[in-house]
């Protein structure tokens, strides 16, 4: 046998120190293998705090050889009596482990891979990943089958799903699909600032879409395009979208410019609020964006913003089909009508007594939801001709009063599911009736493209 074969196990143990530099860890979990002097160095060059070996029936006398070995007691250590064969065996103690470690942070804490039977070194492996712990494992040169001493080197080993970012991405396609998309965008980002190449690029692209409809979501319009700017410069490939979703965030990336021109538009007194609530393509991406945004806040229960957003569209179609008559409903100039102001006052007052009112008003100076849809049947407008108009306001009333309107209570699912449906009526009815378009064209260039898993 050569002379390193019978190094002391002080000077191995001086090499094997140098070796490892300064890293240190605050506890040290050890599996019950026949290799006395591996779990020896780990112990005196990583210095920890703390001691666990996780042992089998076959491996008891494993700590007296390390403390024999090191010079000292061990008296401290952790040894654990249940014969820890099996990968059940292992994770059940490693999870005790925690919780008498509570104070120890998970990444401070190694467990040693190096050897040991395959069920505890699958065992201890998969604890390590699933709790964040640090794997580290002695690799040697070998005479035999046994390690030469002063071969020994540390290895820390990388956790691949944490280089790579796969439980972080996993995570934030959770919360894109709950519509978190901020959540999303964050942990997108940082897994794009950290993860190797070709993956970073594929997470700076998600991203960017998860930051467009974040923005989106908030009807933040400007800010929304800015980002669908960002979007367009990434390679197709690197956006891992259902479907059509690149036809469709094509579109979307058209839509938000246009959107931004839109919103800031009909804010705006005079003409150019009144031809841009009459233009059928300006309102359809800005109600496209409020219905999607009612399905998804619907989706997550909350039916007081979904009824919110419901309502804001009802209120749209309403303002865009007296538009096309030439009024605003911020300011209504009924002089600009063909029909005669006196005319359509007695139109306005009849349809008014034919859902029981018994005194019905005159024509109103700043016209409400309700008196909007009321005008436009008083106008024989298409999209309410032959409706009961009573419907409208009957329907209304759980909105009405809820927190979000002028009352305290919330909607429930079911006052919500009735009041979607007569909004869901005067979207077709603007469709088919009005514009005679296809509806489901629409609502699909409108809605959030789904992600696959990659």
């Amino acid at each position: 046998m050569s002379a390193i074969a019978t190094l002391p196990f002080d000077e191995n143990l001086r090499r094997f120190q140098q070796q490892v530099g300064a890293y240190r860890a605050g506890a040290l979990i050890l599996m019950g293998t026949r290799q006395p002097i591996t779990a020896a160095l780990l112990i005196g060059a990583l210095q920890p705090e703390r001691v666990a070996f996780l042992l089998t029936a076959e491996t008891r006398d494993l700590p007296q050889q390390v403390a024999g070995l090191l010079h000292i007691s061990g008296d401290d250590w952790l040894a654990p009596a249940e014969d820890h064969k099996t990968v059940i065996a292992v994770y059940g103690a490693i999870k005790r482990l925690m919780r008498a470690w509570d104070d120890v942070p998970r990444p401070a804490i190694a467990v040693d891979v190096t050897a040991g039977t395959k069920q505890m070194s699958v065992g201890i492996a998969k604890a390590a990943h699933l709790l964040n712990l640090t794997t580290v494992y002695v690799a040697s040169q070998f005479q035999g089958n046994q390690p030469i001493p002063g071969s020994q080197s540390i290895e820390v080993l990388p956790d691949p799903y944490v280089v790579f970012g796969d439980l972080e991405a996993a995570e934030a396609r959770r919360l894109y699909a709950a519509h978190d998309y901020l959540g999303a965008q964050r942990i997108f980002a940082a897994l794009a600032a950290r993860v190797p190449q070709p993956d970073g690029a594929r997470y700076a692209a998600l991203a960017d879409l998860a930051a467009m409809y974040a923005a989106w979501d908030v009807l933040d319009f400007a800010t929304a395009a800015r980002h669908a700017a960002a979007l367009a410069a990434h390679e197709p490939a690197q956006l891992p979208v259902l479907g059509d979703g690149r036809a469709t965030l094509a579109e979307q990336q058209r839509a938000l410019v246009r959107l931004a021109e839109v919103a800031s538009a009909v804010v705006r007194r005079g003409d150019e609020a009144l031809r841009t609530l009459a233009d059928p393509d300006a309102l359809l991406p800005l109600l496209g964006a409020l219905h999607t945004n009612a399905l998804r806040r619907a989706a997550q229960g909350r039916y007081d913003f979904a009824a919110l957003f419901r309502y804001r569209c009802l209120e749209l179609i309403g303002q865009h089909r007296l538009a096309s008559h030439g009024l605003l409903t911020s300011r209504a100039d009924y002089r600009a009508l063909a029909l005669p102001k006196a005319q359509l006052s007695q139109a306005f007052q009849a349809c008014q007594r034919a859902i029981g009112r018994k005194q019905p008003r005159g024509l109103p100076d700043r016209i409400t939801l309700f008196d909007g849809y009321l005008l436009l049947a008083a106008l024989d407008d298409p999209l309410v001709r032959d409706y009961p108009i009573a419907r409208i306001e009957e329907r209304s009333d759980a909105r009405n009063q809820s927190v979000l309107a002028h009352g305290y209570r919330l909607i429930d699912q079911g006052g919500y599911a009735r009041f979607a449906e007569v909004v869901d009526e005067m979207i077709d009815r603007l469709f088919a009736r009005v514009l005679d378009r296809p509806r489901a064209a629409w609502e699909r260039a409108a809605m959030f493209v789904d992600l696959f898993a990659r």
